[in-house]
């Protein structure tokens, strides 16, 4: 398929991809903000430890004798809860796999796509929207169950009833906004398609934290991950080739692809924003990361307290954005511009790959230049060795880590004892 036959896929690449740089930023820095409220957060507010704890059960006999501690009623209710789920998991997956495939209507192929994706971009926006009408909120630590795990709350700070009123209606305008925006693309129109990038990248990085964050780990997970998929492909592609039928059946998959039906290119375009921005999403995990390190740098070193209640009181979730000095961040955002150069260059200079910046692949590109520029930054300014070990915990385990100690935090692995945001860095290293 020639990129030519194809107009409203060739220009808009360019732009969405420029707007991801500013909303990397924004997104960092709101994640920032949340961070700032967790990490006041006591470290462990369900548990104190004990000199004379007894040892954790293993996972499974403690599963086991939940179980069988359990009614009938309330076995065969989760039996059947367990059966829904994976039901409709599984009718998703054959839905996706072999149902929508077979679709011959174009017209029905829009309107699928097109629900989808309003329902997926009314949700970005929406969450977009704080940066102009912020909401008070606040952030604590959770329990449904005392042997449950532990989750962060994030709540509305006030009067709840008005709060809720002023999102239903940002609900609604970013619903009207995202129907507006695919009109326009209907049209013919892709201006605000790099707004819609711009969004969900806000959305997915401001939103993104797990229970333990360490730029070692995820480094190393993520650059072993793409070394990994070319070999794995590879051998994957070999063994199909190598068991796959004869001739006869490869024209019948030929014949098969030829009849498939495809999407509306104005619909296509609105889909490949996703193949667009996911090799900048990865990397961009080190970004918002490293913003964070610079903030704990520039700020004293705080212990998170240990508080033995069973709910700690929330944190207010900071609006104002801190200023403070962070040139390893800006190298980070000035790698990723220049990978995004690279890979448009590439697109436009290179036949064979024109369809470079549509894709996923750009990944492979933008990890090793954003990774590599980021490290060198971290070099440049006499903070690797903090940056390369900077740990985050966002929620904490049941048990207290011994975290604390009279001669501050050690320079140990973040498997026994985790460098928690601000009292994690010596400020005095470099």
């Amino acid at each position: 398929m020639d990129i030519d036959e194809h107009p409203m896929l060739q220009l808009h690449p360019i732009l969405v991809q420029l707007a991801t740089v500013p909303a990397i930023a924004i997104a960092s820095y709101k994640a920032l903000n949340v961070w700032r409220a967790v990490s006041a957060l006591p470290l462990n507010p369900h548990s104190a430890p004990t000199v004379d704890a007894q040892p954790t059960p293993s996972v499974v006999s403690e599963g086991l004798k939940q179980w069988r501690s359990l009614t009938a009623t309330k076995k065969a209710k989760q039996i059947a809860a367990g059966i829904i789920t994976f039901s409709v998991i599984m009718s998703i997956h054959f839905f996706f796999v072999y149902v929508l495939p077979r679709i011959s209507s174009q017209s029905v192929l829009d309107t699928i796509w097109s629900i989808m994706m309003l329902v997926m971009f009314t949700g970005t926006i929406r969450y977009t929207s704080d940066l102009a009408l912020p909401t008070l909120r606040s952030v604590r630590y959770h329990q449904t169950k005392p042997d449950s795990n532990i989750q962060i709350a994030i709540a509305f700070e006030g009067d709840k009833k008005t709060a809720w009123k002023k999102e239903i209606i940002r609900q609604l305008l970013s619903l009207l906004v995202t129907a507006g925006i695919l009109y326009s693309t209907w049209a013919g129109y892709t201006l605000f398609h790099p707004f819609l990038a711009a969004s969900y990248v806000i959305c997915t990085i401001g939103t993104m934290r797990f229970p333990r964050m360490s730029i070692r780990r995820i480094v190393q997970f993520i650059s072993a991950y793409l070394a990994f998929v070319p070999v794995g492909g590879l051998v994957i592609g070999v063994v199909i080739n190598f068991f796959s039928g004869n001739s006869s059946d490869q024209n019948e998959d030929g014949d098969r692809k030829d009849s498939m039906t495809f999407a509306s290119d104005w619909v296509l375009s609105l889909m490949l924003i996703f193949g667009e921005v996911f090799g900048i999403i990865i990397p961009a995990i080190i970004t918002a990361m490293t913003l964070r390190f610079e903030y704990s740098l520039a700020h004293e070193l705080v212990e998170r307290p240990t508080d033995a209640s069973s709910e700690a009181a929330p944190i207010q979730i900071p609006n104002e954005y801190p200023s403070f000095p962070n040139p390893i961040f800006l190298s980070s955002l000035l790698s990723l511009f220049t990978s995004i150069v690279i890979i448009e260059m590439i697109s436009y200079v290179v036949p064979n790959f024109e369809w470079l910046s549509i894709t996923p692949l750009t990944v492979f590109i933008t990890v090793p230049v954003v990774f590599g520029g980021t490290a060198l930054g971290a070099v440049w300014f006499g903070k690797f060795n903090q940056w390369w070990r900077y740990n985050e915990v966002w929620i904490p385990a049941k048990k207290a880590s011994n975290t604390s100690g009279d001669d501050g935090p050690k320079d140990v692995d973040e498997d026994q004892v985790a460098l928690l945001g601000d009292q994690a860095q010596e400020k005095d290293m470099a």
